[in-house]
């Protein structure tokens, strides 16, 4: 008799106690999966706004390090810069980072113009606000501002409307620390 209670202690879950752990799971899986989009592409906008910023600075250093005028210009894609020895580590490819050129990745946009210039001296005359946002989602859009004069960057968040304009791009909502 105590045999046959010791095999039945050993066979397994039952197809219910399966089904109910399956379930459970899914519940769980559904709740969490919004936030862990928002999260990535909070985490995308984030990482494309440090590649921009680090290549602004690394083009008015690079200006003045060889007393030469540096021109970036930034697109949704990548950043690039003329002459191209004003970025020493290279163009920066914003794809990689947004989820490729077919995905829908991040949006940049800028007040003016995409070209920032920078004299031998790290001046700029290219004020502007870049605005970084996904389409996807309204929270977590952040922006990038260039003063003229002497080149202060600066980053912040935006607080503008969900799908920003150029006309949105502004100091008013660039709310920047």
């Amino acid at each position: 008799m105590s045999l046959n209670l010791h095999r039945r202690k050993n066979r397994g879950f039952t197809l219910p106690e399966v089904l109910l752990i399956v379930i459970i799971l899914g519940i769980f899986a559904a709740l969490a999966a919004p936030s862990f989009l928002n999260w990535v592409n909070k985490k995308r906008v984030e990482d494309t706004l440090l590649q921009v910023e680090g290549a602004v600075k690394e083009a008015q250093a690079a200006a003045i390090r060889k007393s030469q005028t540096c021109e970036l210009n930034i697109s949704a894609s990548s950043v690039t810069s003329i002459p191209p020895n004003c970025l020493p580590t290279g163009t920066r490819d914003l794809t990689q980072i947004s989820g490729g050129s077919n995905a829908t990745g991040v949006s940049i946009i800028a007040k003016d113009t995409e070209k920032i210039t920078f004299s031998p001296k790290g001046t700029t005359t290219s004020s502007n606000i870049f605005v970084f946002y996904h389409p996807d989602q309204a929270q977590g859009m952040r922006c990038l501002a260039i003063s003229s004069g002497i080149g202060i960057i600066r980053t912040g968040q935006f607080k503008g409307p969900h799908i920003p304009s150029t006309d949105d791009a502004t100091s008013t909502n660039c709310q920047t620390s």
